[in-house]
């Protein structure tokens, strides 16, 4: 019988490496808004660093004021 986890081996790919490569971990929003495709996706759309900012505080607002008080905490 022939166990393919030891033929190939791969190396970690370099993202692997990276905090937010992991699934529950995200980049922090300045990383994020520093990446020059970001600001392309955003001009494409239409969008303004203060509006997208603007969103995402009052989705964080909206999300302390209804979180149960283990999350919260």
């Amino acid at each position: 019988m022939v166990h393919f986890r030891n033929i190939v081996t791969r190396p970690p790919c370099a993202a692997s490496r990276d905090p937010w490569a992991r699934a529950g971990i995200e980049p922090r929003l300045e990383d994020v808004l520093a990446d020059p495709l970001v600001h392309q996706i955003m001009r494409y759309d239409q969008v303004t660093e203060s509006a997208l900012r603007s969103v995402i505080g009052r989705a964080q607002a909206r999300l302390r004021s209804t979180a149960c008080c283990r999350c919260a905490a």
